[in-house]
């Protein structure tokens, strides 16, 4: 495949996608994806030609470095990409990089539905971190492979397939699908442990000591594997009870509060309808 990029060798690939308006409007989508192996002489920038062209800079651009190293700048701090890490950053901020020899890596540009607050969430999770390690990166690596297989067979996926496979994507960069074992088991123990006393007073310190980590140590962990914050699992699974509760018995509200360990008809009510949107008097006449 002609690709005319000083500093990429001929058998790499490149594809280029054409969202529809349907697509544009509710579907995340790619724009362009490829799988170069470079030398040194390869470099980027979000003022190259290319860039300049159309709405290139309008994305969100991810690679994953399979060997070799890239030396990034993005919105002015340098960073170095090693094989087996993931980078992520958006095109709209100032950014620069260049191959080392004997670089490859796969990248896909893409946009549409929520991408940005995702990407921006993602960096949340990461610290900051537009370059980083993920135990999902197996699995990440899987996908783009599946994506890049469609367009060299000339079989592509359908828009909606793309839209799938992106939001699977997004979803393992933000949460660590595959943890280590020994920590997936404390994860699990946890949660565990949660489960059990959901209902009595409980607090991230306790959780925390049940599974032999720190309280902030844990509460990072607990949030890289599952999306959630210790204390925002226990509200919510406090709250699918109450629910269940009012759709499957006459309890009262209050009866119902102090049953899902809320200390006061009040706090159960603000919460229900902070995360529900509805009271919880409502909810029982129309469950939604």
């Amino acid at each position: 495949m002609l690709i005319p990029e000083a500093g990429v060798h001929q058998i790499s690939e490149r594809y280029f996608f054409t969202p529809s308006s349907l697509a544009r409007e509710l579907f995340y989508y790619p724009t362009r994806c490829g799988h170069y192996f470079c030398d040194h002489t390869y470099s980027f920038s979000h003022q190259s030609e290319i860039a300049l062209e159309n709405d290139h800079n309008n994305n969100i651009m991810l690679f994953l470095v399979q060997n070799g190293a890239l030396e990034l700048n993005i919105n002015h701090v340098d960073m170095l990409a090693a094989r087996g890490q993931v980078v992520i950053f958006d095109c709209k901020q100032p950014y620069q990089y260049r191959a080392s020899d004997g670089l490859e890596f796969i990248w896909l540009l893409f946009n549409g539905l929520n991408t940005r607050p995702f990407y921006q969430r993602i960096l949340r999770c990461r610290g900051g971190k537009h370059v980083f390690s993920t135990a999902s990166y197996s699995e990440a690596l899987r996908l783009l492979d599946s994506l890049l297989s469609s367009c060299s067979s000339g079989e592509r996926m359908s828009e909606p397939a793309y839209s799938q496979l992106l939001h699977q994507m997004l979803c393992l960069l933000l949460t660590e699908m595959q943890p280590q074992a020994a920590d997936n088991d404390r994860i699990t123990q946890s949660i565990r442990y949660m489960n059990a006393h959901l209902y009595e007073p409980i607090n991230v310190k306790a959780v925390a000591e049940a599974v032999n980590w720190s309280p902030s140590h844990f509460s990072r962990e607990f949030k890289s594997h599952t999306g959630y914050s210790p204390y925002e699992y226990i509200v919510l699974r406090r709250i699918d009870k109450a629910k269940h509760m009012l759709t499957s018995t006459r309890m009262t509200v209050k009866e119902i509060a102090y049953h899902t360990g809320y200390n006061s008809e009040e706090n159960f009510i603000h919460s229900f309808q902070k995360h529900v949107g509805i009271s919880p008097t409502l909810f029982r006449k129309y469950p939604i």
